[in-house]
């Protein structure tokens, strides 16, 4: 909508007629001046405040910008600089909204991006932006370095992204007490804290245990004292933590300072279990140090992760009805205190403060239906593409749904709590969806599932343990040296290199049994960092490997969607990436462990003419998206199930090109099947492991939609990779040698009995993480599955930009023609030789 109009303050108008605006002897011309955008401010969170733009000379020569312009991630109005503007070295030039003669047309929004253009129209600097800044302040900190929050809002002055300082403290922020027995203290300060004569005691006054002369806690560190950990006792001799603290079922841990003033406790009354599973369970704060003790999976030195509640967003009215309103349903076995949740949209910034928590006392019972009514629990409006995120009282996400428009009726799930959005028939605000059957009129369709086109059997490759315990994106590559399967794990950044076979049993490259673990460019010089959330990995056609992480597990509250380059010839075992390209502002604004699921790389051979583009309303055209290598990106968002395609440049340029919707709900891989000719989507558990085969026309895509193979068990898989035809074992192989006379024949006879390898890679499972199952190598034309042919579950996705086209002819066939003309020219001549012969005779 459009933003409104502001005040722009004095003090800011004077500090835009700061920049000189007189040529001066040396001026530095064109985009090599060392100029870029330097402060960007794009709402009013600061009273008094409009949107701005400033520049920075970062060069040693002043830099006229006379017919330079600035615009926004649209690119259809732009602000230009006034004839005899220059900027003097590290001198600044403030634009803002609608000011003259320093100023631009148009809003920037609260996820946008800053583009500054030189007099000949060529891009000098560009940033695309999130909206997350608490001040609605970006700002390169120290002027012309790094994007950063800004802490001031400093248009025509140096920028300050510096952090107030705050005494170092200490706080409980997670206890593990069996089988291990160990606590972890943080310190929530930005300075270290001497821990020296600092205690620890349990319920017991008497059992006690002391840091020793020296023990410090850094800035922000979360420090683990294990059952080993050395101390002192009461009398200064060296203690043992197990010695003097022993943490049982019932218990607490205290923390005292050297003077004897308790700091922080926290008790139970059971040891915690996930699943039933003690050792994998502890009571942790959850936002760390600051919210309230709840279960987690134990996480010793590293961010906590609590047990939310079971609690899904069910029903979602954004326009119809007299208010805006959010449906959740509890879909656990235990009841649900909702005492101090809230709903929260797209823009928790802007909204922070028009939000009212539920009612204390408020219990959701298991099955039950409770409403976020707008006027009640919320004051601001739900928009066409948005986000609902139900925050508890300590502020965490504990569920989440976006939508890209309007509903015609809600958006809800059927069945409720766990099927798949869509536009319901009628609305049920505060009541089951599906009339308490899932196919009863009045919820939303669920759209055909057809049968899994290859074997109902699976097979487990890894049942002794390959990979780590948070497995994730799968692909395939094929070279002259044969076939491998990449794998990455998201916990880590560790990525693989397996060897295929023709029966898709697999086995380490040589060299790769540890893996490589992939690091941010900003992690380089931190080997302990904790790396990037690795939800997906490709291969490009020239052997290039790509990851798509959607956070760092460093900061892992926070959102953030990059496709990384590694070198995997680099020696490793961590490998930085070689470039990076940010998403996050080009997608939906998601929760952070929602955002890219998978990512895959198709050449733009297979998508020319073929998938529409967005930015043309016409066919994709390579040519259109210069220094984009040869192929584009997709990837997959985990929140709205939707895919999008993307030119990434060499220089850094991400250019979004297209979006499909699969119509899953959910999706957490994507494979490019080079025998279909489709790209593949796959979800998870929760839609019951479904896939989308999706096939682009030039038009709306053809989605065919298919259950998992009745042999695997619904699990949490994350990874998806279709093996090549070279992969396709069947008896035309084996005859070769024997029959080479006659090829076409024979693959005429046997292309229907080929199968070839398919992989899933499940979260969660160690060992037993990588299933194999098959797919047909080839398909007869006219059958259901080839492109092309109707088949049950086949839909067409209204709206979504792309489509790969297939003959229905198998490379392999194609291949074969020229014998099959050699043939028929040598059964030629020895029909015209038999003839005269006879003749003769």
């Amino acid at each position: 909508m459009p933003r409104p109009s502001r005040r722009v303050p004095a003090i800011f108008a004077a500090v835009a007629a700061v920049a000189a605006l007189t040529a001066t002897p040396t001026i530095a011309l064109g985009a090599q001046g060392g100029v870029v955008v330097n402060e960007i401010v794009y709402d009013d969170v600061v009273p008094g405040t409009t949107d701005a733009i400033e520049l920075y000379n970062s060069s040693a020569s002043a830099v006229d910008v006379s017919g330079w312009s600035v615009m926004d991630d649209k690119r259809e109005e732009r602000g230009t600089i006034p004839a005899g503007t220059t900027i003097e070295p590290g001198a600044h030039l403030v634009l803002q909204k609608d000011a003259a003669p320093l100023g631009f047309p148009f809003g920037l929004g609260k996820g946008d991006e800053v583009v500054l253009l030189d007099a000949a129209d060529q891009q000098v600097d560009a940033y695309a932006y999130a909206a997350t800044a608490p001040l609605a302040d970006w700002s390169r900190c120290a002027d012309g370095g790094e994007w950063s929050h800004a802490t001031r809002i400093t248009l025509g002055a140096a920028n300050d992204c510096s952090v107030p300082v705050t005494p170092g403290s200490l706080l409980i922020n997670e206890i593990d007490s069996g089988p291990a027995d160990w606590i972890e203290l943080i310190n929530p300060g930005t300075e270290s804290l001497d821990l020296s004569g600092f205690e620890v005691r349990d319920n017991s006054d008497d059992h006690r245990w002391f840091f020793g002369a020296g023990a410090t806690i850094a800035a922000g560190e979360r420090l683990v004292v294990e059952a080993s950990t050395v101390g002192v006792d009461t009398a200064g001799a060296p203690q043992e933590f197990q010695a003097a603290i022993g943490i049982g079922g019932s218990d607490s841990i205290r923390v005292f300072d050297p003077v004897g003033t308790l700091l922080d406790e926290h008790a139970w009354a059971g040891h915690p279990a996930v699943d039933g599973d003690e050792a994998v369970a502890s009571y942790a704060r959850c936002p760390d140090a600051t919210g309230a003790f709840a279960l987690a999976r134990a996480t010793p030195g590293a961010p906590n992760s609590c047990v939310l509640p079971a609690i899904a967003v069910n029903e979602v009215e954004s326009n119809g009805d007299a208010t805006d309103w959010v449906e959740v349903v509890n879909i656990g076995a235990e009841p649900v205190d909702l005492s101090g949740w809230t709903l929260m949209d797209s823009d928790p910034l802007g909204h922070a403060a028009d939000v009212t928590p539920v009612d204390a006392g408020t219990v959701l019972a298991p099955g039950a239906y409770f409403v976020f009514d707008g006027g009640a629990h919320f004051d601001f409006g739900l928009g066409g593409a948005d986000v609902a995120t139900i925050r508890n009282a300590d502020g965490l996400s504990v569920a989440e749904h976006g939508w890209a428009d309007h509903a015609a009726v809600t958006w809800a799930r059927c069945p409720d709590g766990i099927g798949e959005f869509a536009d319901a028939e009628i609305a049920s605000k505060g009541a089951a969806n599906c009339g308490g059957a899932p196919t009863e009129p009045g919820g939303p369709g669920e759209p055909a599932v057809g049968v899994w086109p290859g074997s109902p059997d699976v097979t487990t490759l890894d049942e002794q343990a390959m990979f780590l315990e948070d497995s994730s994106g799968l692909d395939t590559q094929q070279t002259p040296d044969g076939t491998f399967l990449w794998a990455v794990d998201n916990g880590t950044g560790t990525f693989w290199k397996l060897a295929a076979n023709v029966d898709g049993s697999v086995g380490f490259a040589e060299g790769w049994e540890q893996g490589k673990r992939a690091r941010f460019q900003h992690d380089a010089d931190s080997p302990a960092a904790a790396g990037p959330d690795t939800e997906g990995i490709t291969v490009d056609g020239a052997g290039r490997v790509y990851l798509g992480s959607e956070r760092d597990n460093s900061d892992k509250g926070v959102n953030r969607n990059v496709v990384l380059a590694v070198d995997a010839e680099a020696p490793g075992p961590d490998v930085v990436a070689s470039q990076e390209w940010d998403l996050t502002a080009s997608l939906p604004q998601v929760a952070a462990n929602t955002g890219i699921e998978a990512v895959e790389w198709v050449s733009d051979v297979s998508l020319a003419g073929l998938l529409v583009d967005a930015n043309t309303g016409a066919p994709y055209d390579p040519a259109d998206y210069p220094g984009h290598g040869d192929g584009l990106f997709f990837v997959a968002v985990e929140d709205n199930g939707f895919v999008y395609a993307y030119a990434l440049g060499t220089n850094g340029s991400i250019e979004q090109i297209a979006e499909i919707d699969p119509g899953l709900g959910g999706v957490m891989a994507l494979d490019y099947d080079t025998v279909l000719d489709e790209l593949w989507a796959v979800c998870d558990d929760g839609c019951e492991g479904r896939s989308a085969r999706i096939a682009l026309t030039g038009a709306a895509p053809s989605i065919v939609h298919l259950a998992r193979p009745a042999g695997m068990p619904n699990l949490n898989n994350e990874g998806f990779a279709t093996a090549p035809a070279s992969l396709t074992p069947d008896a035309a192989d084996a005859a070769d040698a024997a029959d080479a006379a006659a090829p076409v024949a024979r693959a005429s006879a046997d292309e229907t009995a080929t199968a070839r390898p398919v992989w899933w890679f499940a979260d969660g499972e160690q060992p037993a993480a990588l299933r194999l199952g098959t797919l047909p190598g080839a398909t007869t034309p006219g059958e259901p599955g080839t492109p092309g042919v109707a088949a049950p579950g086949e839909t067409t996705a209204a709206g979504a930009k792309g489509s790969l086209a297939s003959t229905g002819v198998d490379d392999r066939l194609m291949a074969l023609a020229p014998f099959a003309v050699l043939a028929m020219v040598v059964g030629g001549l020895l029909m015209m030789r038999r003839a005269r012969n006879s003749a003769s005779s």
